[in-house]
């Protein structure tokens, strides 16, 4: 698995002034949940470590984009990894 990052573009808010959210891109299969030979498309997130929250993870880079602006629908970072995984096996169904 290889991740990406960059800075939110301009039009997308920040979580709280001073704090540099990223853009996240995934390529590769998680390290579990994920069958051999079957493919894995590159996924997207956005994450914060100062607020320690981000949002599930998803194929889409404009629905990704859409969760940010919702507050409700960002997880704490530590269920990130589980959300990736999950993801994976819901894109591989």
């Amino acid at each position: 698995m290889m991740q990406h990052s960059q800075p939110l573009p301009a039009g997308i808010p920040h979580c709280i002034p001073g704090h540099r959210p990223q853009l996240v891109q995934t390529r590769g299969a998680p390290i579990r949940g994920h069958r051999v030979g079957t493919p894995c498309p590159a996924t997207w997130h956005i994450e914060c470590h100062a607020c320690s929250c981000a949002t599930v993870p998803h194929t889409s880079r404009a629905i990704t984009e859409l969760r940010w602006r919702d507050v409700a629908q960002r997880i704490p970072l530590s269920q990130l990894r589980l959300a990736r995984e999950r993801a994976a096996v819901a894109i591989a169904a």
